[in-house]
């Protein structure tokens, strides 16, 4: 199932490779092994789980979860097929929905990306097949519609800079991004030029986290910073099992159409060394999630005491799924597209409150949401 979930992201993540010649910094770098996984507990690193199902009716039905967004102790939700913003409070009873998909005046054709404007306390709603951002108050009640400038391709997802900057990730490949101004309403911006690369298409997410900024076909992750800049931000160090120039060479040399003939060979292994999936991170830890001879290997680095914690599933069976990252927790869901609930949620890492709701889960319900406390 993980293999049909990374197919169905194919349908709308396309990344990239990346290398970028301006700007760069003397980066952060982290050694890890992947090929030693370690012995670690859940305990090691989480203090708790907090289960969190979402409530199951006719109108907050989930097909999947893309992208999610806690703000005031509500869960805003990103439900890509189904082009809707579901909104749940802490205990998952469900609130609303935004689900204006039309061609209307306020109805928009898709929604590609979502955020949540902390200073102007607006939802933010890209369509990029109309090249239109919208505004929702925070109980989904339409603000207003405005077009963005055309551009070479296609707009793709976007990241808040600060009160007047959005910096919008694009597939014009002269430049992937593309800073944006709201009092102007105009590019006033252009950076990272870079070449089609198969690996990008198997990466989760281009903004993971603060201001980041990631690409499969690199180790490292770039930041941009508060005036639009792209530089180093740190980088990992796989020492032999790092990709060779010549693998990412001869991947630029595939196209789209061939990546169903190579999916195995590549999650496998056979073709590359390895595909970074995610990333995430906070004050004390940095995370990245790889493909690797067939396994999600999980690597955490606390920064605290240079100290790499490397698991394809703890001690306790579990693995790990992370969607969105915060200080003191990171947010997941279980699904089966990860495999059987007692690989994501064992007895073992639960406690007897958790093992009541996993119990009562059934498989027409809603996905339950992990809420995963840091250790303090």
């Amino acid at each position: 199932m993980k293999v049909l979930f990374i197919l169905f992201l194919f349908s709308f993540v396309f990344l990239l490779d990346g290398c970028n010649t301006e700007n760069t910094e003397k980066s952060y770098t982290i050694h890890a092994d992947f090929d030693k996984e370690n012995k670690v507990s859940f305990s090691d690193i989480f203090a708790k789980i907090e289960l969190i199902p979402l409530e199951t009716n006719e109108q907050s039905l989930i097909k999947n979860i893309t992208k999610v967004v806690v703000h005031d102790n509500n869960y805003y939700l990103l439900d890509y097929q189904r082009s809707e913003i579901l909104t749940y409070d802490s205990a998952g009873n469900f609130l609303f929905k935004i689900s204006d998909r039309g061609e209307g005046p306020q109805e928009y054709i898709n929604i590609s990306d979502f955020s949540i404007d902390k200073n102007t306390q607006k939802l933010l709603l890209l369509s990029a097949v109309n090249n239109s951002m919208y505004e929702y108050d925070l109980r989904g009640n339409f603000i207003k519609k405005y077009k963005l400038p055309n551009i070479v391709g296609a707009y793709k997802s976007f990241l808040l800079l600060n009160a007047d900057t959005i910096a919008f990730f694009t597939f014009d490949f002269n430049n992937r991004v593309k800073l944006y101004s709201k009092s102007r309403n105009a590019i006033v911006k252009e950076l990272f030029p870079e070449k089609d690369n198969i690996l990008n298409k198997f990466s989760y997410y281009e903004f993971p986290y603060k201001n980041y900024f990631h690409r499969s076909a690199s180790n490292i992750l770039y930041k941009i910073e508060s005036d639009g800049n792209i530089v180093n931000g740190y980088s990992w160090d796989f020492g032999k099992v790092n990709n060779s120039k010549k693998q990412i060479k001869n991947l630029e040399k595939l196209s789209s159409n061939e990546i169903h003939n190579y999916f195995y060979q590549l999650i496998n292994s056979e073709i590359i060394n390895h595909i970074t999936i995610l990333h995430g991170g906070n004050s004390k830890y940095l995370f990245t999630q790889i493909w690797r001879k067939g396994k999600h290997i999980n690597i955490f680095h606390d920064k605290t005491n240079d100290k790499n914690y490397i698991f394809e599933k703890t001690i306790e069976n579990a693995t790990f799924h992370p969607l969105s990252w915060y200080e003191d927790y990171v947010i997941g869901y279980y699904s089966d597209e990860w495999g059987t609930i007692e690989e994501t949620l064992p007895d073992a890492i639960l406690d007897n409150n958790n093992i009541r709701i996993k119990e009562q889960l059934n498989e027409y319900d809603n996905p339950v949401l992990i809420k995963y406390h840091f250790k303090k």
